[in-house]
């Protein structure tokens, strides 16, 4: 598989993101505030936290398909905390670290984390926390937190960015993972319905990234992982 890094896609929009909340870019506020009206509880768009439209390097080896952020309660507590806030917003920009899947970084201490190391567990047994944090990066549908999803019926002007980071990994043959939507996903991306990388989880409740849970992909998933170059 070709490992050439891409093409720069669009201008990545996440630069501007408002230094308070609500943490919403302003293409994208019309759409939330809408659909905030009358959504019920557990589908409402939670702006009080840092969007995560992806995790990880954009030109990791390994991608994973997702639908979006999640939201409990406790979440508000890392989101608030000024080296959190820093790290996010790193992570947003593409700058460099040494652990651009910002959820696998041990400093960050978060449900989100604890939520991506079980998840990613057999992946970091192989291949070591920074291995996997530079060379997987997981882009989200919809990259707004809520409780539950109940978005396929809207678009905000940032999911294009995102759907350009999935075109570019086409682009250079990475291998991917569909987790969630598979659905939305090839309507917004048709490239994917032929790509020969791409593999799906036999559990969409369980999303785990395993041999068990994915045994056409696992393997390549892990040669990408171990394979020198790309992104890092």
């Amino acid at each position: 598989m070709n490992e050439q890094h891409p093409a720069q896609v669009t201008l990545n929009p996440w630069r501007d993101l408002p230094i308070e909340p609500p943490y919403a870019l302003e293409a994208d506020r019309p759409v939330l505030a809408r659909f905030n009206q009358d959504a019920r509880p557990e589908h409402q768009i939670h702006l009080d936290l840092l969007p995560e439209p992806f995790l990880g390097a954009p030109d990791a080896p390994a991608v994973l398909l997702g639908l979006n952020p999640g939201f409990a309660p406790e979440d508000r507590v890392p989101h608030s905390d000024p080296v959190f806030q820093a790290l996010s917003r790193a992570q947003l920009s593409h700058a460099p670290s040494a652990y651009p899947f910002l959820l696998l970084n041990p400093a960050v201490e978060a449900p989100g984390r604890r939520w991506w190391e079980a998840k990613l567990a057999r992946l970091l047994e192989i291949g070591g926390r920074e291995r996997v944090a530079r060379r997987v990066l997981c882009v989200e549908y919809f990259p707004y937190h809520s409780r539950r999803f109940a978005h396929a019926k809207i678009r905000v002007p940032s999911q294009a960015y995102s759907f350009n980071l999935v075109r570019a990994a086409v682009q250079r043959e990475a291998v991917m993972v569909l987790m969630r939507a598979e659905r939305l996903w090839l309507e917004a991306v048709p490239e994917l319905a032929a790509y020969r990388w791409l593999y799906r989880l036999r559990s969409r409740q369980n999303v785990i990234v395993s041999a068990a849970n994915c045994p056409e992909g696992f393997g390549s998933i892990v040669a990408a992982l171990l394979r020198d170059g790309g992104a890092g």
